[in-house]
């Protein structure tokens, strides 16, 4: 571990959050990527995961003393993404990391650009190729990476 640098992803992600609510997940989880990138994705989702509750905790209480808060809002996000929670964790802590990190960069890639205010619909066509990108990728990856295999099993 990488005490430092790891304290100041923190510091600055903390700021992040607290100013944007944007960073918990996708800012955070990049940095510890180029910090760590040895760990695998589903580590990183995990450890990215339990950071999050301490910090996501602080910037809502926060936001809440300053009364910036619709409760009823959150309350139905919250009650509705919980199941999603729960399925998604599941699918993330035995999928390949290869798949966890291209659901990263496409989830990734849609924030950004409606953070550059792109039209929904475009955001929703350039997420629909990247997906398809992605898919041909991945199924180009696998007889390649099969025909690696029979290369090295002695004979």
């Amino acid at each position: 571990m990488r005490p430092l640098p790891t304290l100041l992803i923190g510091i600055m992600g903390g700021l992040v959050v607290g100013l944007t609510s944007v960073g918990s997940g996708s800012l955070i989880i990049v940095a510890l990527l180029a910090l760590y990138p040895k760990l695998r994705a589903n580590d990183l989702v995990g450890t990215d995961l339990v950071q999050a509750i301490p910090l996501v905790t602080a910037a809502a209480v926060g936001h809440a003393l300053f009364g910036d808060l619709h409760l009823d809002i959150a309350g139905a996000v919250v009650l509705g993404s919980i199941p999603g929670v729960l399925i998604g964790s599941r699918i993330s802590s035995r999928a390949p990391g290869a798949l966890v990190r291209s659901a990263l960069i496409i989830v990734l890639l849609a924030s950004s650009l409606k953070l550059f205010d792109v039209p929904t619909t475009a955001v929703g066509v350039i997420t629909g190729v990247a997906i398809v990108v992605a898919i041909v990728i991945g199924l180009a990856k696998k007889p390649a990476a099969a025909e690696k295999e029979r290369e090295t099993v002695p004979v």
